[in-house]
């Protein structure tokens, strides 16, 4: 398990979304962010997705967290991500002020974001492509 926060690619998006892979993570991240959100340890939680600001960029920032709690099958664990890609999508579109997205561009930004949020998730956690 990584101790780093994995970032997605933003291609268009004007924020930052990050794969946090631990608490250590967590915590090396609210450090850098002069941020004190305590890691999101909510008992049978799947994920968790955290949204914030850096204070000295004034970039908006997502982190997400999948527990140990969704990790019982890979389908679990792609569900969660899922889900919580959903709720990445629906920030983003609050911080640029996008109330109404259209039906394609809706679809495909929350598969981009799944998509890097699992690529990050096998990285961190040592699985691949024969454990998804």
């Amino acid at each position: 398990m990584s101790d780093k926060v994995v970032w997605c690619d933003r291609g268009w998006q004007p924020v930052a979304i990050g794969f946090c892979p631990s608490e250590k993570a967590w915590g090396r991240e609210m450090q850098r962010l002069n941020s004190a959100i305590p890691w999101p340890d909510v008992p049978n939680a799947g994920g968790h997705t955290q949204w914030l600001k850096n204070d000295k960029t004034d970039e908006a920032i997502i982190l997400v967290v999948i527990h140990s709690a969704a990790e019982r099958d890979a389908l679990e664990v792609i569900m969660t991500i899922v889900h919580e890609a959903v709720h990445v999508w629906q920030f983003l579109c609050d911080h640029i002020g996008e109330s109404k997205p259209g039906i394609e561009m809706e679809a495909y930004g929350i598969e981009n974001i799944s998509r890097s949020l699992i690529e990050a998730y096998c990285k961190t956690q040592g699985k691949g492509r024969k454990w998804l």
